[in-house]
């Protein structure tokens, strides 16, 4: 959208009120009444609840009529966003007698003339999770009218950022302790791994495979395995059975999960010659079973460890929520010339909930499975439960699903990622990037043989041992009274009792030193 073809004029009203003519390019239309704009307040009268919902978004302003009942409740709201396509449109506001209070309020925030991208990082700054009752979203049905297309794209925006720091407000408040514990216990396994720097580069114009483990992933791997010698396969830690009973061997496995049920995936013949890159936050048994390569990630008590080691471990951290987003960041750090993808799905392709072979899958056809307790009717009965009946594209899916899918695609976008595609369109598309059979990527990309061993030999052979001791000895200095409260309550968001604060410290005190 140009924003400098927007125009608007103040007339007066019938009544006496000012009302706006806003022009766009040919187009001219009033966003309030000519006849009588301050009448529009009465049927908003019922739309203002500061006391469930304390934070008020508005999509299209105008000179704000609709907003006149929020006056008398104005300071009960914490936050109130005012978004308007036309930009400076505050000045017309503030010369505005009958609601000049709108940016005369220390409550309101009034962002104009911003593009959708822009307003989207501006909300993400401003609103805080952790201090909201509820958020309300109203729409101007004139604004609306007139820049549709504008203030849905931003009420995307909205959805999938609320949906982010909600889900990022209730990951915290339900592994906050474990992400603390998990570290703390994995500062003392730190000397048996590796910085993940050390991967960064080696794949240096080499074709990647990410493999998720996603449903669609059944039909690629018959394909997978027949050029596997010919590219670099990076497995979700999930999809490592699959690949391994399709007779795949995944040169680098990636697993971020806090919780001990990830051990799971690593049984039965773990990951193999696979380089294991885990997270510093990861279950300690994994990094007890698998001496592998340590990535660090947005956790506060991580980022000392970064400032501690001068940046020199890395992190693939993508901030996607995700696994497979990890997976594409580690790609892209280590240099591949090509990215596809196979089994990231963010739906229950086919009615089923992971790729055969799974430990999620095992658990249906093997341990579960009778006569009359089939692996397609257990599929069917966690679909439906978990999805609640929510579909995307015609597939049943999540809500958290959806979240994971915009975030990756905002990585994706963000870092510019041309040469990226995915190798089946069975599950729910990504904005922005293509579908492309898996043979038709192994004909284009993967016509010679790599000699991965001696590639990924020398990447162990140019490694060295993070100095763990050294680590847990400079933390031991540092968190000493006020500064461990501080990384305490930075890590839990003030969502743990004074319980679960008490046990944190011991566990600190007692394993650093």
């Amino acid at each position: 959208m140009n924003f400098s073809e927007i125009t608007y004029r103040i007339e007066q009203s019938g009544r006496g009120p000012d009302t706006i003519i806003v022009r766009d390019g040919d187009r001219e239309m009033p966003l309030h009444s000519r006849v009588d704009p301050e009448r529009e307040a009465e049927s908003y009268h019922d739309r203002f609840d500061p006391a469930r919902f304390d934070v008020l978004i508005v999509l299209g302003v105008g000179l704000g009529y609709h907003l006149l009942p929020a006056k008398k409740n104005i300071d009960s709201f914490s936050q109130i966003i005012l978004i308007d396509v036309i930009d400076g449109i505050g000045g017309a506001i503030a010369r505005n007698r009958l609601t000049s209070f709108l940016v005369e309020s220390p409550r309101v925030t009034l962002i104009t003339g911003k593009s959708a991208v822009a307003v989207e990082e501006l909300l993400a700054g401003a609103i805080d999770m952790d201090a909201v009752r509820g958020i309300s979203v109203l729409e101007h049905p004139a604004s609306m009218r007139m820049f549709g297309e504008y203030y849905s794209t931003v009420k995307k925006s909205i959805e999938k950022l609320i949906h982010k720091k909600a889900g990022d407000m209730a990951t915290r408040k339900a592994f906050g302790p474990l992400y603390l514990r998990n570290i703390v216990r994995n500062i003392t396994l730190l000397g048996s791994a590796v910085p993940v720097k050390a991967l960064f580069g080696f794949l240096k114009d080499y074709p990647a495979v990410i493999a998720a483990s996603g449903a669609s992933l059944d039909g690629d791997i018959d394909e997978l395995r027949r050029f596997q010698e010919r590219c670099f396969i990076i497995a979700v830690d999930s999809a490592l059975p699959a690949l391994r009973a399709g007779g795949i061997v995944p040169d680098i496995v990636i697993t971020i999960d806090p919780q001990p049920y990830v051990y799971e995936h690593f049984l039965n013949g773990g990951p193999g010659s696979a380089i294991v890159v885990h997270s510093i936050s990861s279950h300690p048994s994994v990094i007890q079973r698998v001496a592998g390569y340590l990535s660090l990630n947005s956790h506060p008590l991580s980022q000392v460890i970064s400032e501690l080691t001068g940046g020199s471990i890395g992190s693939i951290d993508s901030a996607t929520g995700t696994v497979a987003g990890d997976a594409v960041s580690l790609c892209m750090k280590t240099g591949c010339s090509v990215i596809g993808i196979t089994g990231l799905d963010f739906s229950f392709s086919g009615y089923a909930i992971y790729a055969r072979g799974t430990a999620y899958q095992k658990r249906y056809a093997v341990y579960f499975h009778d006569r009359f307790a089939t692996v397609e009717g257990f599929n069917c009965r966690y679909i439906l439960t978990s999805s609640g009946g929510y579909r995307e594209g015609g597939r049943f899916t999540r809500k958290a699903f959806m979240q994971y899918r915009h975030s990756t695609e905002d990585f994706i976008s963000s870092n510019r990622l041309k040469n990226i595609c995915l190798l089946n369109g069975r599950g729910l598309p990504l904005s922005g990037v293509p579908v492309m059979d898996i043979g038709e990527f192994a004909k284009r990309n993967c016509n010679e043989s790599i000699r991965k061993k001696r590639v990924l030999e020398g990447i162990t052979a140019a490694a060295r041992r993070i100095d763990g001791v050294k680590i847990a000895t400079a933390l031991g200095e540092m968190l000493r009274g006020k500064q461990l409260d501080e990384l305490i309550e930075a890590s839990l968001g003030g969502s743990a009792d004074a319980e679960i604060n008490s046990r944190l410290r011991n566990l600190i005190a007692h394993m650093i030193p």
